[in-house]
């Protein structure tokens, strides 16, 4: 395979990781679209939300040390040229059980957000 039929995960300047581009087979050679975040699965088990936590089981607003988060966001263009993502938006499901909370732009964290949740709570039955 030729450098072309990788994803490559970088971390920073490291590159961490790749996965066959044949795993991707409806990609082509490029997305129109990046999630990042966390997701869980709830079956409401005799009724109630999960009890799953999101991240590390803080709510994104309290920050770091608590909550979880992705900071440094960066695309590669198809020039291969990292950017900052553009037209993001934090969706959130239920703000009761997890949420996520847009970092501070401007900083050594670049585009950053804190996200997670304890889900199962006395405002999350």
């Amino acid at each position: 395979m030729e450098d072309g039929d990788y994803w490559w995960l970088q971390i920073n300047k490291e590159l961490v990781g790749y996965w066959p581009a044949k795993l991707f087979s409806s990609l082509g050679k490029g997305a129109t679209e990046v999630l990042w975040g966390g997701e869980i699965v709830n079956e409401k088990t005799g009724g109630k939300h999960t009890s799953t936590d999101m991240g590390s089981g803080h709510f994104a607003n309290e920050g770091y040390r608590k909550a979880s988060y992705f900071r440094n966001l960066m695309t590669v263009d198809k020039t291969n040229t990292l950017r900052e993502p553009q037209g993001v938006y934090p969706t959130v499901t239920n703000d009761n059980c997890y949420s996520i909370k847009e970092g501070r732009n401007g900083t050594s964290w670049g585009f950053n957000f804190f996200y997670g949740g304890p889900g199962l709570n006395a405002k999350c039955p």
